[in-house]
């Protein structure tokens, strides 16, 4: 059933008569048609527009948050790999130590060589697991009665790039008994092939 041109006006006449549209006047006509924009203007802001900003904010919000985490990544991905080439690096200066090298018979050597070894009154050996392969020998010491020279002969002998040793924790106070003197206690630290 199609309704002709015809019918289509006489329906539309009806429907204006019957709302009072034609008793209208054109200002007042213009106003209703202004309104009615206007409505239609934020029906279509609230339910397309709005959305769609709200919708694009949280997409780049998520993007910039993404790229934050991606230059993080790259970031660990370089550093890790530096660290792995260091590693690597590391185990080659430790295959070129001397065979059956130890740390404690290193400081013993090296304290008697600065001339500190009868100012040692203990050494503690000791052997942190590590989980790459390799662990840390680690040796503390304390001496006692020393002179600043002394200390700083044994720290210069004693720290050494070739067999990887390196001090870790270093406390000096004066000594109590003989003035002049320093009390030093050492904390010296190596890494050694697990297993």
């Amino acid at each position: 059933m199609t309704m002709s041109r015809e019918n289509m006006d006489k329906v539309l006449a009806q429907l204006k008569s019957r709302l009072g549209l034609n008793n209208l006047s054109d200002r007042e006509r213009l106003i209703l048609i202004g309104g009615g924009l206007f409505v239609l203007g934020v029906v279509i802001y609230q339910l397309i527009i709005s959305p769609y900003l709200v919708a694009h904010e949280r997409l780049q919000s998520s993007l910039q948050r993404k790229q934050a985490e991606l230059v993080e990544i790259q970031r660990l991905s370089q550093e890790y790999a530096k660290l792995r080439v260091e590693e690597g690096g590391l185990k080659a200066l430790l295959q070129k130590r001397d065979a059956g090298f130890t740390l404690f018979a290193f400081l013993d050597k090296q304290a008697e060589n600065a001339g500190v070894k009868e100012q040692i009154k203990y050494m503690k050996p000791s052997v942190i697991e590590g989980d790459n392969g390799l662990n840390e020998s680690v040796v503390e010491m304390r001496l006692e009665g020393v002179t600043l020279e002394k200390l700083t002969q044994f720290l210069q002998v004693t720290e050494s790039d070739t067999n990887v040793v390196s001090v870790r924790r270093l406390s000096i106070q004066t000594s109590a008994r003989d003035e002049g003197f320093l009390d030093v206690i050492l904390q010296i630290v190596t890494l050694v092939e697990a297993g």
